[in-house]
Formats: C-alpha cells, structure tokens, sequence
C-alpha cells in the first residue's frame, strides 16, 4: 500500500472505529504518516474527532450503519480500536474486499 496526500484522490483513507484518547493518539500517528483519518464512535466530541479530517457518530454495534458508513466513506483499512463492534458485518465487509480490517476482522 502506498500512501498518498490527505484530502485527495491518492490519499490512503484509514478509519478508526472508536476515537476516545488512544484513538487520539492514533489518529495523530496516522496523520502523521500522511493518511487521511475518518473518526467514529457512539458520542459526538469524542477526543479523536477534534483532530480527525472527518468524523461520524453511530451505533458501532449495529451492523448495517455501520455498512453504509464504509459505504460512504471508502476506507482502505477499518481499524476496530474497540470491542463494542458489530464484528460479523466487519467479517463480511473484508471477505467482500469493501475494506481491509486491521490486523483481521476476526481478531
């Protein structure tokens, strides 16, 4: 995977699902690798979201907002930073190759 600017056709677009203060801080490295960040979690304002490029707030464990969120957003990797997920739609998300989930879906 090559990374490219944030904000534009080439960037590589990491989502963080789950955006407290270590998605803060993941956030940060990821920017600083250049990645374009999209943050999400259950509560608006959350830490990650105020330093994020975007942001959205949804049930996290409701498997088909979840869906249309990558959807929408087309990340090149979903990283799940915690454990209140709908892990079966993150499965089949990367079985249909939608997204890359790191380490793995099932992890």
């Amino acid at each position: 995977m090559r990374l490219g600017t944030p904000l534009s056709p080439s960037a590589t677009r990491v989502m963080l699902l789950g955006s407290g203060e270590l998605g803060k801080e993941v956030i940060i490295a990821l920017q600083r690798l250049g990645c374009e960040v999209i943050a999400v979690d259950r509560y608006a304002n959350a830490p990650g979201m105020q330093v994020a490029h975007r942001s959205h707030v949804i049930a996290m464990t409701d498997g088909a907002a979840l869906r249309r969120l990558i959807e929408l957003e087309k990340p090149h990797l979903v990283v799940p930073e915690i454990e209140a997920i709908a892990t079966d739609m993150l499965v089949e998300i990367e079985r249909e190759g939608l997204s890359e989930v790191i380490p793995t879906a099932r992890a």
